[in-house]
């Protein structure tokens, strides 16, 4: 999903996420996945993990977000203990090409222009593989699956809705992914401040707006100055079912709906949404330089210094929050949090990117010399016990066996050993590895942040994982749009973009219905009607491949 797709994964967890920041059941009888799930790390299936394979290994290049994360003393994301580690027990030798989490489609369009791209491409961006698959920079799979795999040919054969995930034009491009329904982007509220000022849980966007008003001007953390600010634009666009995730990175800019079944272009949305946001920033509620704030550090620094009352972010369930929120309580011990609701606007009620119970990761790129050794790879990294180390660790080092789920033995040892390491982990079937991967697990209820932090992710998970509250990505196409249809939106999204976003800060002067009415008649002078025309039509013509994500929340009962 977006900011996420974002995952929409357990690392995305979503990660997607919305990480973050995240159940199908694969395949065979019921013991079987049964077995699966509850299977965890033993000294029997780490020998198995670490257990040389025989003769020469073929070389293969793969992939590796580099996030700037790994702590000092172990390395480079390219050369640490879990490459080693990989190296050592892979039945290929593995080079790692790193690639920035932060811009990571220029990176890849430098690697594939230099003919330097890797193997096997991991990549979170499913737009952006998509794009690779139209370009025929990576190559259908199923002979590959059908020759090589056993692993993962099994798990994905009982799995229609991640077979039709998978596929691009009626051919499977992408090696795909279950995960466990898990909140990723969240919404905090400061429950303290509402107490101080005698405010109800805002319920509506209306409440919402009165809420960040009164947070930026009652003086709510009682230091006689008005330094304080309601709130950030985070996953406002959710609140209007926007945020496309999986098919769209600016969702204000390409809002397409699913009306009488036609999936069709709306503007009533993005009206609403854009309405929203000014009204918050004529408010004073927003941060003025909010736009230049493009990766939120400077959100979050207010959020864990006391200075914002509405805080959204991603991956909840996970160390990114955590940590945001272990900070807040060290800098301010008696602060008290909750978790918000998106508020329900004209549009309806929706929760923000997360709770996708499956997507893909990765695919081999066209250029891939050994693509059965890319395959062994892929089901290497699913073996449940590489899962396992490479999410646990090692029994008796970095955990311990407690209630039959892995229990940290030491924070700190893992913050810096074992916890940046997500990455490596893409292809790990979670949602088929049980209750101990919750990452509620790796808490200490005896401490009062864990037991803090733990209540919030559970009221994340009744806020943000019900049908009542679906996510707002209606559905996922199995087509992308053509390379001339491509060029005329990214260059109609820079346009609307600059037209949004001086309506928001243009005051009196450039009205909401002007910025629409502009945006609507750029977009037709541009050829928006074509893009428009590709996606009902893609819809219609791809039905039987078209995952509705509504039937993602019939899993939640299974």
């Amino acid at each position: 999903m977006k900011k996420i797709n974002k995952m929409k994964a357990a690392t995305v967890t979503l990660a997607l996420v919305l990480s973050s920041t995240t159940l199908l059941a694969a395949c065979g009888t019921d013991k079987d996945k049964t077995d699966s799930a509850t299977t965890t790390p033993s000294a029997a299936s780490t020998a198995a993990a670490t257990a040389k394979p025989a003769g020469p290994k073929p070389k293969i290049t793969v992939s590796i977000y580099d996030r700037n994360n790994v702590p000092e003393g172990e390395g480079t994301i390219t050369n640490n203990r879990w490459t080693k580690w990989i190296n050592e027990n892979a039945p290929v030798q593995v080079e790692f090409i790193p690639v920035p989490r932060t811009n990571s489609s220029e990176k890849w369009n430098v690697l594939f222009a230099s003919g330097q791209a890797p193997d096997l491409i991991m990549e979170f961006s499913n737009p952006y593989m998509k794009d690779l698959a139209s370009k025929g920079q990576i190559i259908p799979l199923d002979d590959a699956i059908s020759k090589y795999s056993t692993t993962y040919k099994k798990m994905i054969a009982g799995n229609e809705s991640l077979q039709k995930l998978t596929r691009f034009n009626g051919k499977t491009y992408f090696f795909g992914r279950t995960l466990p329904f898990a909140a990723n982007h969240y919404v905090m509220i400061r429950q303290d401040w509402l107490d101080k000022l005698k405010l109800p849980m805002p319920k509506t966007t209306e409440e919402y707006l009165q809420v960040a008003k009164a947070f930026t001007e009652q003086d709510p953390d009682g230091n006689g100055k008005k330094d304080t600010l309601g709130s950030t634009f985070w996953d406002v666009d959710y609140m209007y079912q926007l945020g496309q995730a999986s098919d769209e990175t600016l969702p204000m800019i390409t809002s397409y709906h699913l009306i009488n079944d036609q999936y069709v272009r709306t503007w009533d949305r993005p009206k609403a949404d854009l309405a929203f946001k000014k009204s918050l920033y004529d408010a004073g509620a927003i941060d003025k330089d909010t736009f230049t704030d493009k990766n939120g550090a400077k959100a979050q620094q207010d959020w864990v210094n006391g200075k914002l009352g509405i805080y959204g972010s991603d991956v909840l369930e996970g160390a990114k929050g955590y940590e945001v929120y272990n900070t807040l309580i060290k800098n301010n011990p008696d602060a008290k949090v909750a978790i918000l609701p998106l508020p329900k606007s004209e549009i309806g009620q929706f929760s923000p990117a997360g709770a996708v119970p499956m997507q893909f990761t990765s695919a081999i790129n066209a250029t891939a010399k050994n693509v059965e050794a890319v395959v062994q790879y892929v089901d290497w990294l699913m073996k449940p016990e590489v899962q396992q180390t490479l999410m646990y660790g090692f029994e008796g080092v970095n955990y311990k066996m407690v209630d039959g789920c892995p229990k940290p033995i030491d924070a700190e040892k893992n913050k810096k050993e074992l916890n940046w390491n997500g990455d490596f982990q893409m292809m790990s079937q979670t949602g088929e590895m049980g209750k101990c991967v919750d990452y509620t697990n790796t808490l200490d209820p005896s401490k009062p942040v864990d037991k803090a932090y733990t209540d919030l992710i559970k009221q994340g998970r009744a806020a943000y994982i019900t049908p009542d509250r679906p996510t707002t990505s209606e559905i996922v196409l199995p087509v992308t749009l053509t390379d001339d249809l491509t060029v005329i939106k990214n260059t109609l999204k820079n346009t609307l973009t600059n037209i949004y976003t001086k309506a928001v800060v243009g005051g009196s002067g450039y009205t909401v219905e002007q910025a629409m009415k502009d945006a609507q008649d750029a977009w037709e002078k541009g050829g928006g009607k074509k893009v428009d025309d590709f996606y009902t039509k893609a819809y219609t013509d791809n039905k039987k491949d078209v995952i509705y994500t509504k039937d993602y929340y019939k899993l939640l009962t299974k």
